[in-house]
């Protein structure tokens, strides 16, 4: 059994990305059981679902071990299967990757580029959270977790030992329920915007922007004056979200914004 390949990928940004998942797909239609794929990021999971969103044939399962992750693995199954998922039947663990960064801390792409040095592929890794100044831990494949288990790196001169974890085990990021935010602004930069749904200073966001703390749409945003439009993601780490439900200008020519925040 096939599926309309040239329809999927027809004018994707990501045609190569998603011809590989495809051979997920197919393969869990030809040989009648579930097929799991690497981690793919949220940006390319959202083109995945509105993909494979009138396929009678296939059903996609989406895991990355907490509520919110953004990277996730895809589990393809046949629409006639039927599986309940519990953590016995999902292949991802976790690891801890400890050290003590009390006076120098390191940053999420630090410990991913560990991994990486460690032999890690960067498609058997999941979400990253920095643990305060004891070092990161991750989501991953059990064939990473497998790998890296009491394995020991060096990160910024600091020894960091990685163990493994199962996932009730980890300390998940917070998810903040969500809240719908009201806001007049004078434009739709993104500073402006950021600032009233974060509730920080113009001038702090303008400088989390310029570390590279903000990602728009899944990807890093460096520009303080970006104009945003309806539909558009912020990200700014250790913040949340914050989604663009509606833009309309006003009398007064401002413009009144409603924000989803996550």
């Amino acid at each position: 059994m096939y599926l309309p390949k040239d329809k999927i990928l027809s004018n994707s940004p990501f045609p190569k990305e998603l011809e590989a998942l495809l051979y997920y797909a197919e393969e869990a239609l030809n040989k009648r059981e579930p097929i799991w794929s690497h981690f793919v990021s949220a940006q390319l999971i959202e083109e995945i679902k509105n993909r494979f969103n009138n396929l009678n044939d296939i059903t996609l399962q989406f895991e990355g071990g907490f509520t919110g992750a953004e990277r996730k693995r895809i589990c393809f199954l046949r629409s006639d299967e039927r599986i309940i998922f519990t953590p016995s039947n999902i292949p991802i663990k976790g690891i801890y990757l400890k050290g003590n960064f009390l006076f120098d801390r390191a940053k999420q792409k630090e410990f991913r580029d560990l991994l990486n040095e460690l032999g890690v592929e960067p498609g058997e890794i999941g979400d990253i959270w920095l643990i305060r100044d004891r070092g990161a831990q991750a989501i991953c494949s059990e064939k990473c977790a497998d790998s890296v288990h009491q394995k020991i790196g060096k990160l910024r001169e600091v020894v960091v030992r990685i163990e493994e974890l199962e996932i009730e085990q980890m300390e998940t990021p917070f998810q903040r329920p969500e809240k719908i935010i009201n806001t007049v602004e004078a434009s739709t930069r993104i500073d402006a915007i950021a600032s009233a749904g974060f509730g920080l200073s113009r001038s702090k966001i303008t400088s989390q922007i310029k570390q590279g703390l903000m990602r728009l749409n899944w990807t890093l945003n460096d520009q303080p004056s970006k104009s945003l439009h309806v539909g558009d993601l912020i990200h700014l780490e250790k913040k949340g979200s914050l989604k663009i439900l509606t833009i309309d200008k006003t009398k007064k020519e401002r413009w009144r914004i409603k924000l989803l925040r996550q």
